[in-house]
Order: structure tokens, then C-alpha cells, then sequence
């Protein structure tokens, strides 16, 4: 998956949880979760997650793909890319193959920046 697949990522969304609602735990799917209210505990494996405007999350999330809109308590990994949009407030660190942060984001953290996994395919072929 690329940035450029974005809107895709958010047109497969199967799991949503509304702005009303409260999730406390460990959330593991396959694939793309929206969160638009509170979640407490960690998502551990996602295919891509959707951050919402009034969404907090307080945990860690470790996915593909993470687009940022609200808050986010914790600290970021995606093998592929992030993006925090212009609402976005992040306490944490982030760690991700391509980052984008749009004007007026906020974030607090350390950022590091990993090949993505065909970088590391092609570099381990050259290497032979």
C-alpha cells in the first residue's frame, strides 16, 4: 500500500467505532478500523487505521497505514505510511516508512523513518 491508496483505505473501513462509543482493550484485525470516539488499550495489528476529528485514542497502534485526524495518546508504528492532517494532535513517538504532517498538526515525539519492506526486498537482492 502507498499514500496515494489513501481513499481506498477509507472507502474498505469494516470496523467502526462511533463517536459515542467507548472501547477499552487490545483490537487485532486484518483489516481497515475507523475510530471516531474514545479508545483505551492498544491496537496491536491493523491493516489501516482511521483516526476521526473527535476520536482519543489512548494506547499504541501498530498498522499498515494510520491517518490522523484527532488525538492520539501513545506512540504510532506503520510499516507503510502516516498522515496527520491538519486536526491532528499526537503525543508520542511515530515510526513509518513515509510521514506527512499537514499544516497545523501537531505533534510531540520522536519520528524515525524505516525502508519500506520492497526497499528492503530490492536492497537484499542488490546485495547478492
Amino acid at each position: 500500500m502507498t499514500k496515494k491508496n489513501s481513499k481506498s483505505l477509507l472507502e474498505a473501513v469494516e470496523t467502526l467505532i462511533g463517536e459515542n462509543a467507548f472501547f477499552e482493550g487490545t483490537l487485532k484485525t486484518d483489516k481497515p478500523i475507523r475510530v471516531d470516539g474514545r479508545f483505551k488499550g492498544n491496537i496491536e495489528k491493523a491493516f489501516g487505521v482511521i483516526i476521526g476529528e473527535k476520536a482519543l485514542i489512548e494506547g499504541d497502534i501498530n498498522a499498515e497505514a494510520v491517518e490522523v485526524n484527532g488525538t492520539v495518546q501513545g506512540n504510532i508504528n506503520a510499516a507503510e505510511y502516516i498522515e496527520l492532517m491538519p486536526t491532528a494532535k499526537v503525543t508520542g513517538d511515530i515510526k513509518t516508512n513515509i510521514l506527512s504532517v499537514a499544516e497545523g498538526a501537531r505533534f510531540e515525539g520522536k519520528s524515525s523513518m524505516s525502508p519500506s519492506l520492497q526497499e528492503k526486498e530490492n536492497n537484499g537482492a542488490a546485495k547478492k
